[in-house]
């Protein structure tokens, strides 16, 4: 694989098989123990994710007494967030993987924290949760793509496979993602919004200190990361994935996804359900997706190494597609959460294959900036994908159905016919940047 300039840094490459059997610099216990708690701090801290999303716009109807302030909350966030995944990328790589992962989780943790505090201080308002929502994402967004970026890390300390590990994470998203919401649920039922809100706290420091106690060997900073002007490294990721057809690949396809299952969960599938009268299936339905999420990744970490990256691949575009088309029937509600279950099924098998391309691909130097990159992307994209589809559903919620569908089966069409993805089972590759010229 060619990979491209990097201004006056210079890459050499050479490709080969990576073992995952392979002695480890760490070893014995530390080495197991790494990726324990690597996993331990990612369940941890989707767990207190999955809890803000709840808790927070519950509490915003609470003390301001108007619906259209959650949404004046998410709309505000966004911007940040989209800030965040670019330059956060960027800090990633200059920091490290595994301090900006902490650093990111005791901001979260502290954010989070504050709001109980100005409530029994000053009193919340509108403008508190704009603030301190905001002060959220900007530590939330380079907590995600440093651990993305730490999983190969953790993965080679380890001896394990890349796509095993990958896969075990996703089936972990999977379950936080089922359980999550319904934890949150019957804790509002039982506490008040801010005593909830001081145990999603304690759930993002419980990550920071995992992640803290992972050795400091792994996901430390390339030593060819400082090596370019600050502003070609902002830039750096955006030159990576273009620059590559396979990366490029999957940034439309993740594009596409997020463009489709945005929409689904945040709007057409609630409103759905609230005009056939049968709004307590829709937790049913957003379940069966967490389910068929988490046997898709299962499936992929017992599969990995016996399983083809592109046959999940293939299968991945198969499965959401035909759940797509059984959306679009709206026949039932139980079809509704079939079809849900079935494209979750399909997404969990494609999403832990994501990290293993990017690893394989991308300089380790770089490797945080090309995940910011395609989470700036997807962030920025998502909510006026959401906004297009209330438009449509404005008109007609079936129709906005069927452009959900119509839009997923060109994504697919592209994934299957795009060249740069039938490289995904092509050695992996690993990048030493030196001064030198480039050779390949």
């Amino acid at each position: 694989m060619l990979s491209p300039s990097t201004g006056g840094v210079r890459v050499w490459c050479r490709t080969r098989r990576l073992d995952p059997d392979a002695a480890s610099p760490l070893h014995g216990g530390p080495v197991r123990r790494s990726t324990i708690l690597f996993l331990l701090a990612d369940a941890a801290s989707l767990l207190g994710n999955s809890f803000i999303a709840v808790v927070l716009p519950w509490l915003v109807l609470a003390r301001t007494g108007d619906p259209a302030a959650a949404g004046v909350v998410a709309a505000a966030t966004a911007a940040p967030a989209v800030i965040a995944a670019l330059v956060g990328g960027w800090v990633v790589d200059r920091v490290g993987r595994r301090r900006i992962s902490i650093i990111s989780d005791l901001g979260s943790a502290l954010a989070v924290a504050a709001i109980p505090l100005v409530d029994a201080t000053a009193g919340l308002d509108l403008g508190w949760f704009v603030l301190l929502g905001a002060l959220g994402a900007l530590f939330d967004v380079p907590g995600m793509t440093a651990r993305e970026s730490l999983l190969p890390d953790v993965a080679r300390a380890g001896g394990m496979s890349l796509d095993r590990l990958s896969g075990v994470r996703e089936g972990l998203f999977g379950v936080t993602f089922l359980a999550g919401p319904a934890l949150a649920g019957l804790a509002l039922t039982a506490f008040e919004p801010t005593a909830v809100l001081v145990v999603t706290a304690a759930a993002s420091a419980l990550a920071a200190l995992c992640t803290l106690l992972i050795p400091a060997a792994v996901g430390r900073r390339s030593a060819d990361a400082l090596a370019e002007p600050a502003a070609r490294q902002l830039l750096g990721g955006l030159r990576v994935v273009a620059a590559d057809p396979l990366l490029r690949a999957v940034t439309v396809l993740s594009i596409g996804s997020a463009a489709v299952l945005g929409p689904l969960q945040a709007l057409l599938l609630p409103a759905w359900f609230s005009t056939t009268g049968s709004s307590a299936a829709l937790g049913l339905t957003l379940s069966a997706l967490a389910l068929g999420t988490l046997v898709g990744a299962g499936t992929y970490a017992v599969a990995a190494g016996r399983m083809r990256r592109r046959t999940a691949y293939l299968l991945c575009l198969l499965c959401v597609s035909t759940g797509m088309l059984l959306l679009a029937s709206l026949a039932h509600p139980l079809v509704v959460a079939l079809a849900m279950f079935v494209c979750g099924l399909g997404s969990g098998l494609l999403s832990p294959v994501v990290p293993v391309v990017v690893a394989g691909r991308v300089p380790e130097s770089h490797r945080g900036r090309v995940f910011g990159v395609q989470n700036a992307v997807v962030m920025l994209l998502a909510p006026l994908a959401v906004g297009l589809a209330g438009a449509v559903a404005a008109s007609s919620l079936e129709w906005a159905f069927y452009a959900a569908t119509a839009l997923w089966l060109a994504t697919a069409l592209y994934g299957a016919l795009v060249p740069g993805m039938r490289s995904l089972d092509e050695p992996a590759t690993t990048c030493e940047e030196t001064p030198a010229e480039q050779r390949c």
